[in-house]
């Protein structure tokens, strides 16, 4: 038998091509607007319409109800009940796709491209003319609260709760949870409902498509779109409440979970909106701090200390305001110094920034797996949907992949420097505080127990 070698050779890379995002469309017909990303060739389509109705616009009280409402338009409509709706929803070869955030909803669908109009008509008959019958309504509520009871059972719900009541004050909508509590889960019902869409979802919104649009008459989807719709309706911004709570690094903020072998530890402050200048710097450093498996959190955390199985780091940006969250489980006896390590890591990144390696490695990251995201005409669409929300030029997916290319380590390392504040970090941890507390006491932190 002769022997062979094999002789593997690393390829060269080369320089990272320049990315364009599809052109971009617009159209004001029928008192709405079509936004729509040109994909020539495509053979599927997508399609949501964003409404200004998301969590901020509940009445006090009723935390969860705009996410309810958003859930319940493909449960029938005055049409078609819940099934004959499913079943045209499958005989379009169609994935509904629904979303409820802080600010705005939002309701699609992805099909095939020839499909296209008779989705869009699809979606008007959902928003524009749901049933919410009270039995469906009652069901549907059922489900809701026993959902919320068992996710409240499991670790980390709390822990998310008493930390944006940190963050945001426990009178604030942003200092609860989209969803709600299984206290205020009971206080939604079908008349709360049929008033929340009423009141906020009968305005025509916007219309998002990704498609070929050399074969798609953008007006006459509008038209479909916002048939039945009150141009009148309202679509002001939710006024978002002032919040002034003053968070301390020295302070931690225990939720008892008695019996408890790991603890779930949400450490962060508030950030700056997505509309920040310094957003890929953000996202650059933020990448390196705990965004993947080869972070300096999760490396400590998980590789070096063996705390826990993963730890992460990231800032989330919403419209006029965002934050910063430290997140991981640990081992119950380690929580402390799990605790410490983690500040210790935000504080080592704000006075030391990150190295021109790790830069690079992270760049390169950011560059291969943006392309990759936007493959599919899904992944287009949420870029669409966040140029939407956030007021951002058609072209702005193009002009962030550019600064991925262009931002340099000084200008990463001044963003971590402002942005990074480990003085005022939230801490809060959800375990059993009979084992914790001691242990957080001697580390120096000043405790307290939340009643969440």
């Amino acid at each position: 038998m002769s022997e062979h070698t094999l002789v593997a050779e690393r390829p060269e890379g080369t320089d990272p091509r320049p990315y364009r995002f599809p052109d971009v469309r617009r159209v004001r017909v029928a008192g709405g607007e079509v936004v729509a990303a040109h994909l020539p060739g495509a053979g599927l389509a997508w399609a949501k319409l964003v409404l200004e109705s998301g969590a901020l616009h509940e009445p006090v009280g009723l935390d969860g109800l705009a996410r309810i409402t958003c859930s319940l338009l493909d449960e029938g409509t005055l049409d078609r009940d819940a099934d004959a709706f499913g079943l045209a929803v499958e005989g379009l070869g169609a994935q509904w796709r629904l979303a409820c955030g802080w600010e705005t909803q939002e309701v699609g669908l992805d099909l095939p491209a020839d499909r296209l109009a008779t989705g869009v008509e699809m979606l008007a008959e959902a928003v524009r003319r749901p049933a919410f019958t009270d039995t469906d309504v009652e069901r549907f509520l059922a489900d809701h609260e026993r959902s919320l009871k068992t996710s409240w059972a499991q670790p980390g719900t709390r822990a998310q709760l008493a930390y944006r009541q940190t963050l945001f004050g426990p009178d604030t909508r942003l200092g609860g949870l989209l969803g709600g509590t299984p206290e205020t889960a009971t206080r939604l019902d079908a008349a709360a409902i049929r008033a929340f869409h009423a009141r906020r979802m009968v305005a025509p919104g916007t219309l998002a498509v990704v498609a070929d649009l050399d074969t798609v008459d953008l007006d006459a989807l509008g038209r479909i779109a916002f048939a039945g719709a009150d141009a009148a309706g309202s679509v002001e911004r939710a006024p978002l409440m002032p919040f002034d709570a003053v968070c301390s690094s020295a302070r931690a903020i225990v939720v008892d979970r008695p019996g408890a072998v790991q603890s779930v530890l949400r450490i962060g402050h508030t950030a700056p909106p997505r509309s920040t200048p310094d957003l890929i710097a953000i996202e650059l450093f933020a990448e390196v701090l705990g965004g993947s498996f080869m972070s300096r959190l999760n490396h400590l955390l998980r590789e070096v200390k063996g705390y826990t199985y993963g730890a992460h780091a990231s800032f989330g940006h919403g419209r006029r305001s965002g934050v910063f969250t430290v997140s991981a489980s640990v081992h119950t006896e380690v929580t402390a110094a799990a605790v410490t390590d983690a500040i210790g890591e935000v504080r080592r990144m704000r006075a030391e920034g990150v190295t021109a390696s790790e830069l690079a490695a992270t760049r390169a990251h950011s560059l291969g797996s943006m392309p990759i995201q936007l493959q599919t005409p899904g992944g287009i669409g949420s870029r669409l949907v966040e140029a939407i929300v956030h007021g951002l030029a058609d072209d702005h997916v193009t002009g962030e992949y550019a600064q991925v290319l262009g931002t340099d380590l000084a200008a990463v390392n001044r963003a971590a420097a402002t942005h990074l504040r480990p003085d005022d970090l939230a801490v809060v941890v959800e375990g059993d505080a009979a084992r914790i507390v001691p242990d957080l006491t001697a580390a120096g932190f000043e405790v307290e127990i939340s009643r969440v």
